[in-house]
């Protein structure tokens, strides 16, 4: 605030006097009191009562002004210029002590009188505030609504010298990890002084914005080792990096088995101090994740897409089953599939009829099938590592391979509804089907079981009472026509296309017998 000049300082201080010494004569006191400015300091200026006419004078008491000692009666001190009386009535009362100056002014009655002492420091009466965050690329200004204007500014780093004088300041690189500090000086000479905290830069991995939707695409083959860094191209203080979820709706972070690090490729892994992403995978898949960069006071998320193609084919992974796979646990029926590798050999899985009993595999066996029956062969070619060569999109038909039988009566159909290929077998004997797909193939025999020979009825005595035990003959091991009812029950769904794919029960199979 502007500060007032001295005149209406003594001004206010002879306003003040007056309104005392006219409240003390209306009510007939005897006090008096001397007000006094700041910068008054002559302490002659006071005011005293007369002394009583029938007191005796004592010729010792004290010019000075301080009171005689027992009983005495005080004498006013000396003054240069008379003294207003207080009253023009005798004082009846006991004696009153002469009034001294007082060191500190007095709460003034008017409301003309100052409000602030203008003696405290100016540090003490404004303050201001620096307005922004202590980062790299933030413009800082100072809040100076508590100090009159206009402003001066000093800017400075550290402990270092003035380095601008502007009411803003741009943060750069070179603040970083020091503070900032800014002394105010406004019109009336008054100043204030703030600090920001230790200057710190944002993390940011720099290039294109990536989202869950257009991430970083990282192409590699199974079996190939590769390495992306995604260490942060700006950022202050220590950075550390983690595996992040690229879509938090679909995850759940409460499942030990959904961790962010699950949805990284097998055998790859992200370096917490470095961002270095590396490793070598050997399952051919599209993974989705994300890499977080943090330094306690931001973070950056990189969404990434890693694409592990699969590897060159080296033969094909074929399946039989002995009925169609819409018809798996249909009326508790059991079912037999084979399995064969690329090498030849061959895997039994027994299906027990019972879609909550887990299906079981024996390693060897056969493709069997009664005379006039059908096999449902699917395949495709595979890589070393047993990932599928060929590609299948969402809404494209499944590649199927090519099925031959070394027996040209054999009738060869490609069954669309469960992508797989039928195979009628209707002459008993040795067969050798052939599974061909991206120039590999794998043969292996199935063997067609004769029907049973019938007894002709001649052979017999036909009497007309042996009609009624034909006609209660036992029905076991007869089904009724299939309706199509149950087609899009999921797990008949599923496993149809496990096994159109030679997929994963095959695989496994591979697996555990290339583990031993």
């Amino acid at each position: 605030m502007h500060r007032s000049t001295s005149g209406a300082r003594r001004a206010c201080a002879v306003g003040t006097t007056i309104a005392l010494i006219g409240l003390t004569t209306g009510l007939g006191l005897v006090t008096a009191t001397a007000a006094s400015a700041d910068e008054i300091s002559d302490p002659t200026t006071s005011v005293s009562a007369p002394a009583d006419p029938t007191a005796p004078t004592d010729p010792t008491a004290p010019a000075d002004g301080t009171p005689a000692p027992d009983d005495a009666q005080p004498t006013a001190p000396a003054s240069t210029e008379p003294a207003a009386p207080a009253s023009t009535e005798p004082a009846a009362a006991a004696p009153t002590a002469p009034a001294t100056p007082r060191p500190t002014k007095p709460t003034a009655p008017s409301s003309s009188a100052p409000t602030a002492d203008a003696s405290a420091p100016a540090a003490a009466r404004i303050a201001a505030e620096i307005v922004g965050d202590a980062k790299v690329g933030s413009v800082l200004r100072v809040d100076t609504a508590d100090i009159t204007g206009p402003y001066a500014y000093a800017w400075s780093v550290g402990d270092g010298p003035t380095v601008s004088t502007t009411p803003s300041f741009p943060v750069t690189n070179a603040e970083i990890g020091s503070t900032i500090t800014v002394v105010v000086t406004g019109a009336d000479d008054v100043t204030a002084e703030a600090t920001t905290a230790a200057v710190t830069e944002d993390v940011t991995f720099g290039g294109d914005t990536t989202s869950s939707d257009e991430p970083l695409v990282i192409d590699t083959t199974a079996g190939t080792t590769f390495a992306q860094s995604f260490a942060v191209t700006a950022g202050s203080g220590d950075v550390t990096y983690s595996v992040g979820y690229s879509d938090p709706e679909w995850s759940d972070p409460t499942d030990p088995d959904d961790q962010p690090e699950s949805y990284l490729p097998d055998g790859v892994e992200l370096d917490p101090a470095t961002g270095l992403l590396s490793g070598m995978s050997t399952s051919a898949s599209y993974y989705d994740f994300t890499v977080v960069a943090s330094n306690g006071t931001s973070t950056a998320t990189q969404y990434v897409e890693v694409v592990v193609s699969p590897d060159a084919a080296i033969g094909v992974l074929a399946s039989a089953l002995d009925t169609s796979p819409q018809d798996l646990f249909q009326d508790g029926r059991p079912a037999t599939a084979w399995i064969i590798l690329p090498d030849g050999s061959i895997s039994t899985v027994h299906f027990p009829g019972d879609d909550a009993v887990e299906p079981t595999f024996e390693d060897g066996g056969q493709p069997t099938v009664p005379q006039g029956q059908s096999l449902w062969i699917s395949g495709s070619a595979i890589d070393r590592f047993g990932n599928l060569t060929e590609e299948w999109e969402d809404g494209e038909t499944f590649p199927s391979p090519t099925i031959t039988s070394d027996h040209a009566t054999d009738v060869i159909a490609l069954d669309e509804d469960t992508f797989s290929t039928k195979v009628t077998f209707p002459h008993a004997s040795e067969h050798r089907l052939t599974v061909a797909q991206d120039d590999v193939s794998v043969s292996f025999p199935v063997t067609v079981v004769p029907t049973p020979a019938v007894v002709p009825a001649a052979t017999a005595p036909v009497f007309p009472v042996a009609a009624a035990p034909i006609a209660s003959a036992p029905t076991a091991g007869r089904q009724l026509a299939y309706t199509g009812s149950d087609t899009t029950d999921a797990l008949p769904w599923a496993l149809a296309m496990l096994l159109a794919g030679a997929g994963l029960v095959g695989v496994r199979v591979m697996r555990r017998r290339t583990q031993r």
